[in-house]
């Protein structure tokens, strides 16, 4: 009917939690981005906006933080 395998389809549906965790990581990470910014004036490019992360990562890290 579809042109699917059977196993492809249950390795499909068993990815569906996989899949939603990765969605909702990469809205969190394109308000961090946007936040990033936002904060910045709208000036600081990918490079700075990278680098930013980096550093708010790392003093996450370092502090104990996560999230």
């Amino acid at each position: 009917m579809l042109g699917l395998s059977r196993s492809g389809y249950y390795r499909w549906c068993g990815s569906a939690p996989g899949r939603a965790a990765r969605v909702a990581g990469d809205a969190r990470l394109a308000g961090r981005i946007r936040g990033v910014h936002a904060a910045s004036g709208g000036v600081y490019g990918s490079p700075r906006v990278h680098a930013e992360l980096r550093r708010r990562a790392r003093w996450s890290t370092a502090s104990g933080w996560s999230g």
